[in-house]
């Protein structure tokens, strides 16, 4: 091997860093997404006619479903692995986020029930993700860099709300609640085709 061949070999961001970055990237939409509801709530309530009650109930199916299916999840990712799981859950999380966007098409009787439905789905769909980020640190990591590594991607929960609380609050005043809901969604799409074509399981030799 050349010398100019080492010196660029030597310059390569590690494998392990892109993978952390991507699961970072990934867990700032997931907290934006669980997130909507508090942003949108009050245009939310106001069209479908819905009452502090029943927005209580709606934001209390989130937490239900995460609960549940955690144990459930974490057997799913051991069973199945990391990357085919977790690229179920940030497809489906996604789809039940952008279909929040399209509840006022039911009869307003129906609307409330379809909004707690869809954000019951969404709890259930998120709720593999943490453990599924611990899993894939714990893989690509060595012990001694795994710390800093969880530190970071449990940092994104926090600069997810930093980036798009204001960016989902201009969304509702400027287009409406259902964009905040739409363009998540999407962006949750895009993720998942992501996630698909770049995650892979380490060598034995951790990059």
């Amino acid at each position: 091997m050349s010398l100019d061949a080492t010196i660029e070999q030597k310059k390569e961001v590690p494998t392990r860093y892109l993978i952390l970055l991507i699961i970072f990237i990934v867990t700032a939409v997931n907290y934006a997404d669980r997130a909507t509801l508090s942003i949108a709530g009050t245009e939310v309530a106001k069209e479908l006619q819905l009452s502090a009650v029943s927005m209580g109930y709606i934001f209390s199916a989130f937490g239900w479903a995460y609960l549940l299916m955690q144990i459930p999840g974490g057997w799913l990712l051991d069973k199945f692995g990391s990357k085919k799981v977790y690229s179920y859950s940030l497809f489906f999380w996604s789809l039940f986020t952008f279909l929040q966007g399209f509840v006022d098409m039911f009869p307003l009787a129906w609307a409330g029930i379809s909004m707690f439905f869809m954000r019951f789905m969404l709890g259930f769909s998120e709720a593999p993700s943490f453990p599924a980020n611990a899993r894939i640190v714990a893989a690509w990591f060595p012990t001694k860099e795994r710390g800093t590594a969880s530190a970071i991607f449990n940092s994104a929960q926090y600069f997810s709300l930093a980036l798009f609380s204001p960016l989902l609050g201009w969304l509702t005043f400027a287009w409406g609640w259902e964009h905040v809901f739409t363009v998540m969604g999407v962006i949750g799409f895009v993720l998942t085709g992501l996630w698909v074509k770049l995650i892979h399981n380490p060598t034995t030799i951790r990059a």
